[in-house]
């Protein structure tokens, strides 16, 4: 669940990389408004769609392993991350605040325990086409949420953490019968990864262990979007009142 050496040297130059492009970027568009500044969010949804149906062409042609069916948790990027750049400002005003707290919890988690979400990811990338894709799909994420607070093209609010938890809800709800009737352990519905959530499943039954599971993912994608909302929310306070106080003292 933790680092693999190949982590610790691909995964912070991967995000360094990630930090120095978006910073060129908000330099470089600063000054435009903000349908603007969002072209590069739009084209990080139009990317992740089409290595996706990329994905599942290759597997239709190949494999056709149900498992690679979009119905693990990071799929739903694929919905609402277009919805949210790629279909207006009503409805970006709605998902977009979604997609970026959602991107941040995930990233976060990536970052935490990368092997829980990308495997082996770093070692077989240009090698396996699966964990190739993962690879970068899930560092789309990374840089979706990175450009969204570079552009500054929403103000966090904490209402978005109910929705994210909803979303979680509603994912648990969907994806465990679908888990079942495929017999996939997409999102680790069947059995986990991690040693202590299996003996948890062992000992009091698939019921408990999956009420378990979703409530965790709930309250860990919550807790993940309040802390990017608060820490958000203090940074341009503090921002803001220091610029107020030094243009008051240059006056």
């Amino acid at each position: 669940m933790g680092y693999s050496e190949y982590d610790v040297k691909v995964l912070p130059t991967v995000l360094a990389a990630i930090i120095l492009v978006s910073v060129i970027l908000a330099v470089a568009l600063r000054r435009r408004n903000k349908r603007i500044r969002a072209i590069p969010t739009a084209l990080i949804a139009v990317t992740m769609l089409f290595i996706e149906i990329v994905k599942q062409r290759w597997n239709f042609l190949g494999d056709q392993d149900p498992y690679i069916l979009p119905f693990h948790y990071c799929s739903i990027f694929l919905l609402i991350i277009p919805l949210a750049e790629l279909c207006g400002q009503r409805l970006s005003g709605i998902f977009r605040p979604i997609a970026a707290c959602m991107a941040f919890s995930v990233s976060a988690g990536m970052y935490l325990f990368p092997q829980g979400i990308l495997g082996n990811a770093c070692e077989t990338f240009g090698v396996s086409f699966y964990r190739t894709h993962s690879f970068i799909f899930h560092h789309l994420l990374v840089l979706y949420f990175v450009l969204v607070v570079a552009m500054r093209l929403y103000e966090p609010r904490f209402r978005s953490v109910f929705i994210v938890g909803g979303v979680g809800l509603t994912y648990g709800i969907i994806a465990t019968p679908i888990a079942h009737a495929l017999n996939e352990n997409y999102c680790n519905l069947l059995e986990s990864a991690i040693p202590p959530m299996e003996e948890l499943r062992i000992s009091y039954g698939q019921v408990s262990y999956t009420v378990i599971l979703v409530v965790c993912l709930i309250l860990g994608t919550m807790l993940g979007s309040a802390l990017y909302v608060a820490s958000s929310k203090f940074f341009m306070r503090f921002v803001f009142t220091r610029g107020k106080n030094q243009k008051y003292k240059g006056n």
